[in-house]
């Protein structure tokens, strides 16, 4: 079972999410971002890339939908992917230091090292009492 801080902080997460992605889209991200350069040219045409940037993200949530939907010690582990954002989008802070300059992304992106320690943290307390080991910290 997910507490229901791990919950409101996932919740938390999905909004900050949706502002970031929102920051890199009007700041234009794929502009400076040379990961996201390399991947443009492989494709031929705009409908190609239209065609897998909306297929290959869709394929590749099934399988943790499955997992869901399988319950368990599963759900925690999924959170665990989920989880893996905060670490991801430190990159938008490394960006804007480097040249110390704004970076897109990088204004929303200071928050996700200080939710990603609250939700890693409430992650671990979950894990340790779905398997049986008492967790330091009561509620």
């Amino acid at each position: 079972m997910i507490s229901d801080k791990l919950k409101k902080i996932t919740l938390i997460s999905l909004v900050m999410i949706y502002a970031h992605g929102l920051e890199e889209i009007i700041f234009g991200f794929w502009k400076v971002n040379s990961v996201l350069s390399g991947f443009y040219n492989q494709f031929s045409s705009i409908p190609q890339a239209a065609y897998y940037a909306s297929h290959i993200p869709w394929w590749l949530f099934l399988v943790p939908l499955f997992l869901l939907v399988l319950g368990g010690k599963w759900t925690l582990r999924v959170m665990a992917l989920f989880g893996l954002v905060f670490i991801i989008e430190i990159h938008h802070i490394l960006g804007g230091l480097t040249p110390l300059s704004y970076y897109p992304g990088l204004i929303t992106a200071i928050f996700y090292p200080i939710v990603g320690f609250f939700y890693w943290k409430e992650w671990i307390k979950n894990f340790r009492d779905q398997n049986g080991r008492k967790s330091k910290r009561k509620n």
